[in-house]
């Protein structure tokens, strides 16, 4: 009995330790913002969850009860499961990545903590107590929050929205969001303690300010319609409150002046004086079309594989194959439809779906099913009230009912704009946790029998497989992932002659990869590549930019068989082939990049530059007009066509195009100069340094380009005349202009 209440203490601490996961921000790791948060979140659920099996072995106080609620959940988890195992790439459906620390793993940390604290948060002043445990983290994550806005602490994303301790905006938005609703619950439950309603109030009204100065849009949307929900219902059904009642009217009254305030302001200049107003009442027609072209992409996804879906962590594939060229200026690898609907759909199908659906469905019922109405409980509607009644009944008064509804409620409109983090998951599901654990029934008589396990048996079977079993799912599932992260950062960290340099750094990667989780595995590699790009184009040894480079090869080759269908990493190992000259090679997995993404012109462009340097001029500019024809509106792919039609010669229609763009036929662009350079037509490119010069005087590295280019041309006077121009503008440039100078008086060219 002591051990039992000992292991009681442990796994309650650590239930009551979930709040405070907001709080942790790890700067050692990849992605700290996200995976400090996720990992402290799995390896708490560990414990607790290893340590509440020992104890519901032990004693029968402490076994799981069963509700409808956790039913649905399970069948949600179990279907999601099978959806991942279908997935096109399962590895990452099931463990999913550094930057989303989502996927099957954990889904099913969440539902071990819905189960545990389901459990052992057996009373009503339990879960008081933890939600106000929330509450109050809330104002240390909200007080974070007042010091970026003083200046005294960083704004992690940069510019005036308050992103605190989740480095970013709407992921903070939608935890106050969800904590105004939990905070009005609490209140509503001290009907008899003015005081604590005031301080509850105060805490409110905190909550709405830091809401406000994360300038989300979608959240305080939701909060509207969450309040809207919730005034309705309380004006409904609250009949012994009649004082409440009437506040909701006029509550509702207020909101809808509230609204028309802030459609106004979208007209008016006041918005201006403020830069988080002046977002909350501008909605950008762009930003519009661009989520509406994401959520019908992630509707092709639907429709391709209706009933179980690709799998989490999958709608790349989904975007990749259904891309629009109008998205030419967005994210060219969206993860996420950004959309709870379409997410859910495109990850597990109609019955994933449905059976997410079905959790909300429930949580609903058990908040209103005593106020379900005579017809109800008559004939089939009977059968059905009779199956899906709870256990043990507790109802709610109309207004807390009411406060839970709008929670969910918010959390439906504030999630069909954006997707669910840690700290949104944490709070729905222990509301969810807290609904299941009043609404539950103890296992039947024949489940209680089975798990009626000798003593001796226990102590020398059971429980060391337990603990065993849960020793190697902390070390798999977070241990080395941690350290996998770990190194990746010390990877960036040590690049640097000052820290042991590149050599240093490609022997951090090595030790990332030799943890050989499954992990983060794929963005270790795309880190590494991204490094060797560096590492090659910069003045180190030759050998260790071949080291650089076999393990770029070795790496990306091996990330490809493991996911032969993600245009991602065809690209990116395309794209480092092109840099280090080897383009035929890289022709065929830029190719390939594009086969699984069509209509991708960021992958063309690629493809093109690849053509321009192996100077097959015509196959550059077929591919280059295909991406401008994609979508004319594409700046980008309209300067790369007139680069095209420039090494094609095309005169008459580079001036007619040029005219088009700039106003005028001799136009100053990156591409345009070397393409002429490439074909040697040396006095347009001095024409076009002299263009730029004009509105560029005082450019010393213009001046070395028109030094170079009257080098080409035989001028050399003139190439001095830059060379000294040079050394002026930029006064550490004067050893060795000085030196070109010399060469160039003496008949070479430097």
């Amino acid at each position: 009995m002591q051990l039992n209440k000992y292991l009681r203490y442990i796994i309650l601490g650590g239930i009551f330790l979930i709040p405070f996961i907001p709080l942790v921000i790890s700067s050692s790791l990849f992605f700290p913002y996200i995976t400090g948060k996720g990992f402290a979140f799995r390896i708490i659920v560990e414990i607790i969850s290893a340590l509440w099996l020992i104890l519901a072995i032990r004693s029968t106080i402490y076994r799981p009860r069963i509700s409808l609620l956790l039913k649905f959940f399970a069948l949600f988890v179990a279907l999601i499961a099978l959806s991942d195992i279908l997935s096109p790439n399962a590895l990452k459906s099931f463990w999913s990545n550094f930057e989303r620390m989502e996927g099957w793993v954990t889904l099913i940390h969440l539902f071990a903590y819905f189960v545990v604290s389901g459990t052992m948060l057996s009373t009503e002043k339990l879960w008081k107590y933890f939600f106000q445990t929330s509450v109050a983290v809330s104002l240390l994550v909200g007080g974070y929050g007042v010091l970026q806005l003083m200046g005294k602490a960083v704004i992690n994303q940069g510019g005036v929205r308050l992103d605190s301790t989740f480095g970013n905006a709407s992921y903070l938005g939608a935890y106050f969001l969800f904590h105004i609703f939990i905070t009005g619950f609490l209140l509503l439950g001290e009907r008899l303690n003015r005081r604590k309603q005031y301080i509850y109030g105060a805490i409110i009204l905190f909550q709405l300010f830091i809401l406000y100065n994360t300038a989300t849009r979608g959240a305080v949307l939701a909060l509207g319609v969450g309040l809207f929900t919730m005034l309705v219902l309380v004006a409904l059904f609250e009949k012994e409150n009649k004082t409440l009642r009437k506040i909701s009217f006029y509550a509702l009254g207020s909101l809808c002046v509230i609204g028309l305030i802030l459609v106004g302001l979208h007209f008016s200049p006041l918005a201006g004086k403020s830069k988080a107003l002046e977002r909350l009442t501008t909605i950008k027609l762009d930003d519009l079309q661009t989520r509406f072209s994401i959520w019908n992409i992630g509707w092709q996804g639907v429709k391709e594989k209706p009933f179980f879906g690709w799998g989490q962590e999958s709608f790349n594939y989904v975007f990749n194959k259904y891309y629009k060229p109008s998205l030419f200026g967005q994210e060219q690898w969206f993860d996420r439809t950004h959309n709870i609907v379409f997410d859910w759909l495109v990850a597990g199908g109609i019955f994933g779906f449905l059976s997410f659906v079905s959790i909300f469905i429930v949580a609903l019922y058990y908040l209103w099913h005593h106020k379900s109405p005579p017809w109800f409980q008559r004939g089939f509607l009977k059968k059905l009230h009779d199956l899906l009644r709870p256990g043990t009944v507790i109802p709610f008064s109309p207004a807390r009912s009411a406060v839970l509804t709008g929670f969910f409620a918010a959390y439906l409109v504030h999630n069909l704009f954006v997707f669910d983090n840690i700290g949104s998951y944490i709070i729905m599901v222990s509301v969810l946790a807290y609904l299941h654990a009043l609404h539950s029934t103890s296992l039947s008589d024949k489940w209680e029998k089975r798990l009626n396990i000798d003593e001796g048996l226990q102590n020398r079977l059971i429980i060391p497989i337990i603990v065993v079993s849960f020793v190697f799912i902390i070390y798999f599932a977070s241990i080395k992932p941690i350290l996998a992260g770990h190194t990746l950062i010390k990877a960036f960290g040590q690049y640097g002659a000052d820290k042991g340099g590149p050599a240093e750094n490609l022997r951090y990667f090595n030790k990332a990869l030799s943890y050989n989780s499954f992990f983060g595995r794929s963005e270790i590699r795309e880190q590494i590549t991204q490094a060797a790009n560096q590492v090659i184009s910069s003045n180190v040894d030759i050998s260790l930019k071949q080291s650089f480079y076999d393990l770029v090869r070795s790496e990306m080759t091996k990330q490809l068989k493991e996911t032969p269908n993600d245009a991602r990493y065809y690209v990116f190992f395309g794209s480092f082939l092109n840099r280090v000259g080897a383009y035929d090679e890289a022709l065929l997995y830029l190719s390939k990049g594009l086969e699984l993404s069509p209509n991708k012109q960021s992958i063309m462009f690629e493809v093109g530059s690849s053509y321009i340097n192996q100077k097959k001029y015509k196959e550059a500019l077929d591919i280059f007009k295909k991406a401008y024809e994609l979508d004319t509106n594409f700046w980008q792919a309209k300067v790369l066509y007139v680069a095209a039609l420039i090494y094609n010669k095309e005169t008459d229609l580079v001036k007619k195009l040029t005219k088009e763009m700039y106003g005028r036929e001799l136009v100053y662009e990156d591409v345009f100069i070397r393409a002429y350079s490439d074909l040697d037509q040396y006095g347009t490119v001095l024409a076009l340094l002299k263009e730029r010069e004009k509105g560029n005087p005082d450019d010393p590295e213009l001046q070395i380009s028109l030094a170079a280019t009257y080098l080409k041309l035989g001028e050399r006077t003139n190439a001095v005349k830059a060379v000294e121009k040079a050394i002026m503008l930029r006064p550490s440039f004067k050893e060795q202009g000085e030196y070109y100078i010399r060469e160039i008086k003496a008949g070479r060219n430097p």
